[in-house]
């Protein structure tokens, strides 16, 4: 099985300079196998970014930006964390790249992106190509998983996480976000990892929070469970967008 795995790695290179390495995965690989070939290091702290940017104002996306500048990717690099996210150049993928850039880290920057919606810097497009999207350029690794539609990575996003972690520790966060974050955040907190949702960064994590701040009685069924599963135990928690940051 390993032996399959090791020609599925391909080098790939983007315009900024930067390499990465890519791993093509099956319905008949497991996380772990996927983890040991591409090397990558357990036993160390975790931490999941999950959500999107959309819809945001020019003031909030520019305090989330200064939120993974001076706290996000300076946490990771002192702490020697590896970073996993959804792996496309957009939003909050976006920024944690470009975070990770401006600091100089070398921490490891993992990618967990769906077959049918990841774009390679060396693929041609094509009018049928709409649904692809370029990978974010900073990114130390990527896993294709499969499947073509997002949300089917999110099971192994988790998993990633949790194999990386083990006894570790380990966060999600969650910015923004829409239908396929709450998948996310619903397959990161049944692996027992708290997570945080970050208050003013608007659509999901916005909705989640005024319900957990009690501020609504209009509260999707999907997300009223999560609150009166994981808010209790401390495993969801909230973080503002407002947060303190180093000048």
């Amino acid at each position: 099985m390993l032996d399959t795995f090791a020609t599925g790695i391909v080098d790939i290179e983007f315009r900024n300079g930067h390499s990465a390495q890519v791993l093509s995965l099956s319905t008949e690989q497991t996380s772990t196998q996927a983890l040991e070939v591409m090397g990558l290091m357990t036993s160390r702290p975790a931490l999941v970014i999950i959500g999107g940017a959309s819809l945001m104002t020019a003031e909030s996306l520019e305090q989330l930006q200064t939120v993974f500048t001076q706290v996000l990717a300076p946490v990771a690099q002192e702490f020697e964390v590896t970073v996993l996210d959804g792996g496309t150049d957009a939003g909050v993928i976006h920024m944690m790249g470009q975070a990770r850039s401006q600091v100089g880290g070398n921490f490891p920057l993992v990618g967990v992106v769906p077959q049918g919606k990841a774009k390679l810097p060396q693929d041609r497009a094509t009018p049928q190509d709409d649904s692809r999207h370029a990978l974010e350029p900073n990114h130390t690794n990527f896993f294709l998983i499969p499947g073509h539609d997002w949300g089917s990575e999110s099971p192994w996003l988790a998993d990633f996480a949790s194999k990386i972690s083990a006894q570790q520790p380990a966060l999600t966060i969650l910015i923004n976000g829409g239908t396929v974050a709450l998948t996310d955040l619903q397959a990161n907190l049944a692996t027992g990892r708290p997570a945080l949702v970050m208050a003013g960064s608007g659509r999901l994590a916005d909705q989640i929070a005024a319900a957990m701040a009690g501020e609504t009685t209009d509260v999707p069924r999907a997300i009223a469970e999560l609150i009166q599963t994981y808010q209790p135990t401390g495993k969801l928690d909230l973080l503002d967008l407002a947060m303190p940051t180093t000048e």
